[in-house]
């Protein structure tokens, strides 16, 4: 998914992959606001997930 926001990515791509793991947010999902918000439930999710990809990454 492409993103319009720069970010470190940006700046690393010529020497490494990138990617970006996004976490569900509350508020109708407002990003870079004070109102962003999310729970507990869904970071759990989000490092149960990046958890996934680390084990792939290490079994291949």
């Amino acid at each position: 998914m492409p993103s319009g926001a720069g970010h470190d990515a940006m700046k690393l791509h010529d020497i490494m992959p990138q990617a970006m793991l996004f976490v569900r947010g509350e508020n109708s999902g407002i990003s870079h606001n004070p109102l962003k918000s999310t729970n507990s439930h869904d970071i759990d999710l989000t490092v149960r997930a990046f958890q996934d990809l680390l084990g792939q990454l290490t079994a291949g």
